[in-house]
């Protein structure tokens, strides 16, 4: 069994493609180097590339690789390349290999946002009309559709995992507007200090990485059909920052940025899915128990 892996070298995809090695063989899909698994470097936004990932020997495909939100309102037409032209290649290629083989894709809450006046409900439920706010989530949304097409005519068996924001990336930040809510954890933990682009009472939905890296397998195994909202918390930027304040070496402070408030304004404050729960997947407690995870991982990856 050959197993996939689109975004293999990120945050996210580098922790599913270490936890589904126990299972075969993972072709691991990056633009760099991925750390895991058979590596295979590529550019997904060009076709040729894409369509030629999808072997006989694929079995299940994971498909994680994107231009996170900020990066895709800044550019419109590299987002559309990457989120929306790729998934359709990748999905041309698995109906054209014609051995339907399972499709678990990494959507967002970012297909919610556009409720008049602009204020979602909170919590985002099951109910929650989907209206995108920026080009990413239109593009996840899109491929969420064609995703749901394709399965019910028999070319794939395919999922969609809407994520709320994952919680606490390491490294360099990305390009996502909810990128602090890791640099407010991350920075005064590694002794750096760190300006808080949003006020302190901005809440968000989050989740931890290991409980999303456990939806993914838990979405491939169980047989779960359509799109599914995974169960994000909700916390505020006060609260992340006191969760590690009485360690931390770096302080924080806060310097509001109009624009990027404005749109951490109409973000999903919480969500909660019944459906998800009765289907297996878990969410956290507790933002403390989220950093705690991100201090033992790093523990870990700090000690070899």
């Amino acid at each position: 069994m050959r197993i996939l892996v689109t975004g293999a070298a990120g945050y996210i995809g580098s922790s599913l493609t270490r936890a589904l090695l126990a299972r075969g063989e993972v072709l691991a899909v990056d633009q760099s180097q991925p750390g895991a698994g058979t590596p295979l470097v590529g550019n997904l936004a060009y076709p040729q590339f894409a369509r030629s990932l999808i072997t006989p020997e694929v079995s299940a495909v994971f498909h994680l690789a994107s231009l996170v939100s900020g990066g895709a309102e800044q550019n419109f037409e590299l987002g559309t390349k990457v989120n929306l032209d790729a998934t359709r290649d990748l999905l041309e290629a698995c109906r054209l290999a014609g051995h339907r083989p399972k499709f678990v894709f990494a959507s967002s809450i970012a297909v919610y946002g556009a409720h008049f006046p602009n204020v979602l409900p909170d919590p985002v439920t099951d109910e929650t009309a989907a209206a995108p706010r920026l080009s990413y989530g239109a593009q996840k949304l899109v491929c969420e559709i064609l995703i749901a097409d394709y399965t019910r005519r028999g070319y794939l068996d395919g999922r969609a995992l809407r994520l709320p924001t994952v919680m606490v990336r390491p490294g360099a930040a990305n390009t996502a507007v909810s990128g602090w809510a890791s640099a407010i954890i991350r920075e005064p933990l590694a002794g750096r200090d760190y300006v808080c682009p949003v006020r302190p009472e901005t809440r968000m939905a989050c989740i931890s990485l290991g409980r999303v890296v456990e939806a993914f397998m838990h979405a491939a195994d169980a047989g779960v059909k359509g799109s599914v909202l995974l169960p994000g918390i909700s916390v505020n930027a006060g609260e992340m920052w006191s969760a590690v304040k009485g360690r931390a070496k770096g302080k924080v402070s806060f310097a509001p940025d109009d624009r990027l408030q404005a749109i951490m304004d109409a973000v999903a404050k919480t969500t909660v899915s019944k459906r998800a729960a009765e289907l297996g997947f878990r969410g956290n407690a507790s933002i403390e128990e989220i950093v705690h995870e991100y201090e033992e991982e790093a523990a870990v990856t700090n000690h070899g």
